[in-house]
């Protein structure tokens, strides 16, 4: 298996609270030690998607008095965590945090000690990946050892999965290039991250076509495109970088995604499903970010429920055009932020049983779903305005609304009334339900 095939996702819940219990005293140890539990899914590709699930703190009597090292634990926490890991059927890794900023690095003192504890819990999960892995304030480092490989590997990405979003990579160093001297605000660290995420757009429609050449002008080089449709007529009057002959030629949408994107950024990586994602799933689960300009309720509420298995954050665009009796008509849509851990579609009340079962009304009295320019590119600016923010943390706020409303009369977007109503953890998505199912013994 060749290297940089390991990425390694961290919800943001879990990351806090290890920083926590890692940076409580000991009564004399100098650091404090856990272990992170994982599941793994291997792609078609053999990239490695690892996906932490439970944190678990070494108990105070498991630590051994020696001076000579930073933390010292005995054989019953070794015991311990292998005794869950084989229970449970997950991947494990060691713990502990270099509390400084930026990118960690093991001690020798590390790597001389933690290959035999990778080893031992290797021994009882053959089948997933398992570790150390190392926190800063601000960063990580990770050892991985996986199914066939001898030696230790590196993750390509390691990320925390919230609000802002956190990355570590394997690959440190990119030359900027002066096409983006004026967004060098977004942070030094924009053109690495930009260059190395992968962002997928389901539904290369109104929007999604907006939303494709937007990430292709910021420098968003991996990009994947779901669709299964071919231009027509009617798409003429929205679909960015659709031209008369591609009605004519019945072209797919996802050869003028690909055409479009292109031709802003020839280096970019564009990866093209021109059938429906669920026939295609292990393409969303390889994005780091997911797009949503699907159509209906149905298929936002599959893709949401993918997303959130796979520990991807969705940004969700929709508008339209309604009409009540003779009162002029009204155009409204909706941007929302899914973020595993914290208030889903359902959270928000934009996804319920009644919608869905009423799925088949027509959109309006405009025709079967009327869609204009104009609105889609405020909705998908405004998303990859939000997406931005997320990856690049560059406003420094991360406190903004996560479901916005957009009154296309007025012009105006604001948070919508639901928003502030929904706090804390999403009970319809809890963090444990991630990654392939599994059949557990009773």
């Amino acid at each position: 298996m060749k290297k940089n095939d390991i990425h390694f996702r961290i919800p943001q819940r879990l990351h806090q609270q290890m920083l926590d219990d890692l940076r409580r005293p000991h009564p004399f140890a100098f650091e404090r030690v856990g272990f992170l539990y994982t599941t793994s899914v291997e792609m078609p590709d053999k990239t490695i998607l690892i996906i932490a699930t439970e944190y678990t703190p070494v108990e105070d009597t498991h630590y051994i008095n020696d001076y000579s090292v930073g933390a010292k634990i005995n054989s019953d926490a070794i015991r311990t965590a292998m005794q869950r890991s084989l229970k449970n059927q997950t991947g494990c890794f060691h713990v502990h945090i270099h509390d400084h900023r930026g990118i960690p690095t093991p001690s020798r003192t590390d790597i001389k000690s933690l290959s035999g504890v990778v080893e031992s819990l290797s021994n009882v999960a053959p089948n997933e990946a398992n570790g150390y892995l190392i926190l800063s304030r601000d960063s990580f480092y990770a050892a991985v050892k996986v199914k066939g490989i001898v030696s230790l590997q590196m993750p390509k990405i390691i990320s925390a999965i919230g609000k802002p979003m956190l990355f570590s990579f394997e690959n440190t160093y990119l030359p900027v290039k002066a096409i983006y001297n004026r967004q060098s605000f977004l942070g030094p660290a924009s053109p690495l991250i930009f260059d190395t995420i992968k962002v997928g757009i389901v539904g290369y429609g109104g929007g999604g076509s907006h939303i494709g050449q937007l990430l292709a002008h910021i420098g968003i080089k991996n990009i994947v495109v779901f669709d299964g449709d071919i231009v027509e007529e009617t798409n003429l009057n929205r679909l960015i970088g659709a031209w008369p002959p591609d009605a004519v030629n019945k072209a797919a949408k996802t050869k003028i995604a690909k055409r479009t994107i292109k031709k802003i950024n020839p280096k970019a990586n564009v990866v093209i499903c021109s059938e429906r994602w669920q026939q295609r799933p292990e393409l969303i689960h390889s994005c780091d970010v997911m797009f949503g300009g699907v159509d209906s309720y149905g298929e936002r509420d599959q893709l949401e429920a993918e997303c959130r298995r796979y520990l991807i954050p969705l940004l969700d665009i929709g508008m339209d055009v309604h009409q009540s009796e003779d009162s002029p008509f009204s155009m409204s849509g909706q941007v929302i932020l899914s973020m595993p851990g914290s208030a889903c579609m359902r959270c928000f009340q934009f996804l319920t049983e009644k919608k869905l079962a009423l799925e088949a009304a027509k959109y309006g009295k405009v025709g079967g779903r009327p869609q204009v320019v104009w609105p889609n590119g405020v909705l998908a600016s405004t998303a990859v305005g939000l997406f931005v923010n997320l990856v690049t943390n560059w406003a420094e706020d991360q406190t903004g609304p996560a479901y916005l409303e957009y009154d296309g009369n007025t012009g105006l977007i604001r948070e919508h009334i639901r928003a502030s109503f929904t706090k804390g953890d999403c009970s319809h998505y809890p963090l444990e339900a991630v990654g392939k199912p599994k059949f557990i013994a009773l």
